[in-house]
């Protein structure tokens, strides 16, 4: 029977981490219920799902989906792992703010993004650097900022160009009206 359960169990953690672009590992020492409930709500909100899973197992599930040796031996004492479809952006934000509330507990280990490991200062970096839509915001506004930019200038050249048809026009009108009564 333990046999089975620990092939289902294998299976399931396969699923959940296949595929990550990443994820971090947390110290979850000294983090009573009321924390952890605290802490998973606040991860839900972005998204992101906490898994504690032994460490023997987690190093044979991510070192069977090809996990960086030195990820894999961040696996020590009480770990659990933080991840989200985004991979680790999320998760590391997310952590970041939450320990700045909760005194430094649950002190991160690391983690991985993008089959790099990561030390925890670069979790903590990771933390600070725009999400994707944010980046797409800000080049596609860098690309629409000309564009809104030429099409003003173009603006005021029409608007320029038929103040001066219209002055012509007065112009000639002027002169017609002058011309024919001398």
């Amino acid at each position: 029977m333990a046999r089975e359960l620990k092939t289902i169990l294998l299976n399931e953690l396969n699923k959940s981490f296949s595929g990550l672009g990443g994820c971090v590992l947390i110290d979850y020492k000294g983090i009573n219920s009321e924390l952890t409930r605290d802490l998973r709500a606040n991860l839900a909100k972005v998204g992101t799902e906490m898994t504690v899973v032994q460490n023997r197992i987690a190093r044979r599930v991510f070192g069977g989906q090809g996990a960086p040796k030195e990820f894999q031996d961040l696996f020590k004492g009480p770990t659990a792992v933080l991840y989200s479809d985004d991979g680790a952006l999320s998760a590391s934000r997310t952590i970041v703010a939450w320990r700045k509330k909760n005194k430094d507990l649950a002190p991160i280990k690391g983690g991985l993004f993008m089959g790099k490991t990561l030390s925890s200062a670069e979790v903590e970096h990771l933390a600070t650097l725009p999400d994707a839509a944010t980046l797409r915001q800000n080049v596609l506004g860098l690309f629409l900022s000309p564009m809104g930019h030429l099409a003003s200038v173009t603006q005021a050249l029409l608007s320029h160009f038929a103040g001066c048809a219209r002055a012509h026009h007065d112009s000639l009108e002027k002169d017609k009206g002058g011309g024919g009564g001398g």
